[in-house]
């Protein structure tokens, strides 16, 4: 008996790889160059110190907003994305709670109270002195701090030091940021006023973004107002994609985001901006140009996919895991940074994996699934093609 080919996939290599350049950025950022700003984490002698590859994903994800939203209902493509995010963000939350728990106390000197509410709850019990040498310490998350992750409500909390994961700022964002294209989409507005008004709104509300924060200083952050203009880069690439938005607009939209991530950077800002022009330039040519199926990138094709695909998940796992772990291994004696640089990454990206396939895939299945339907052959549909690397 003859098996079936499988067919094609319509999953473009370009895509992959301009994500998976992006996340190995955050991580190596995050992994080599601020942690080892961190006490108690040795420095290592290659540290990567360009922050642009958060932003590059947000700006992604403002991409994908176009070809996923336009096939169906608002409401209905809001919960599919909610079903994307959540379920993987809660477990991580509580993971990295739980383990930064347990590991934090002993690095500070101190032990838990008896019990399992007093490992995951209870205030932790510190020594009177902990001597003149001890390292500054580091901070023990608190049910508050869970409930507020948990809700998405930590960035209304002006104090960074209560942050159980540096990196999950961008939560909130994403899901204030996919609201509100659900919102404008159901009420029509790109029809009524054009889509590029929209777009330069958002781009204007970002400008403004900082003089709202006087009145209410976490306003911007927490409501990701201050971060409209990656998704509105994102959309305007999709838009010129579809011949609906002209290059000179583009243009003009791309450069107003390139001024103002000038201006919410670190230093050095101006190689992140750079970094991050590439990273633009790169995303309309995988928007409009051919496919990146070149031999180098062909022979890589199984890894960069598999690694875009774990790609979200690493995000959640990597910074604040990742300290933990580092900082163990030094306390352990591994001196040889490439060996505890080695296992750092190794660690984060098997959870990584672990997490994608027992949480974010299985759940999403299940959060989405709907009724059987006709199959296309019998209703007279065709099959729509997938968007590779949408998150």
């Amino acid at each position: 008996m003859t098996v079936a080919s499988r067919p094609p996939s319509s999953r473009r290599i370009s895509w992959d790889v301009v994500r998976v350049v992006a996340i190995l950025f955050v991580v190596l950022g995050h992994v080599t160059g601020l942690a080892s700003d961190i006490p108690g984490i040795e420095p290592y002698p290659v540290q990567v110190r360009l922050s642009f590859g958060t932003v590059t994903l947000l700006v992604l994800s403002g991409y994908f907003i176009g070809p996923t939203l336009r096939r169906g209902n608002a409401g209905r493509w809001f919960r599919a994305r909610l079903a994307r995010l959540l379920p993987a963000y809660l477990v991580a939350v509580v993971l990295v709670y739980t383990v930064t728990r347990f590991a934090v106390v002993r690095f500070n000197g101190g032990t838990h109270q008896d019990g399992l509410w007093g490992l995951l709850v209870a205030e932790p019990i510190m020594p009177e002195d902990r001597g003149p040498g001890a390292l500054p310490a580091w901070h023990v998350p608190d049910l508050n701090d869970l409930v507020l992750h948990v809700l998405l409500l930590h960035e209304w909390n002006p104090d960074g030091w209560h942050r159980i994961d540096g990196s999950y700022w961008t939560l909130p964002v994403q899901v204030a940021a996919f609201a509100c294209a659900a919102l404008l989409w159901r009420a029509k507005l790109h029809r009524r006023v054009g889509a590029p008004v929209v777009l330069w709104a958002a781009m204007g509300l970002a400008a403004v973004a900082p003089l709202l924060g006087e009145l209410i200083s976490t306003l911007p952050g927490a409501t990701g107002m201050n971060r409209a203009y990656l998704f509105a880069a994102g959309v305007a690439i999709w838009l010129w994609q579809q011949r609906r938005l002209p290059t000179v607009q583009l243009a003009g939209l791309l450069g107003a985001a390139l001024v103002l991530q000038f201006f919410r950077s670190h230093a050095p800002a101006l190689p992140v901006v750079l970094a991050f022009a590439v990273m633009l330039v790169a995303m309309c040519a995988a928007a409009r140009g051919p496919d990146w199926d070149v031999p180098v990138l062909r022979s890589l094709r199984r890894p960069i996919s598999w690694l875009a695909g774990i790609s979200y998940c690493l995000y959640l796992v990597h910074q604040q895991l990742g300290y933990v772990l580092a900082r163990a291994l030094s306390e352990a004696g591994v001196s040889p940074w490439w060996l505890r640089l080695s296992l750092v990454l190794g660690a984060v990206v098997l959870l990584a994996w672990l997490l994608t396939v027992c949480v974010e895939r299985p759940a999403y299945r299940a959060l989405t699934r709907r009724p059987a339907v006709a199959s296309p052959t019998e209703s007279g549909g065709a099959r729509s093609a997938s968007v590779g690397g949408a998150t």
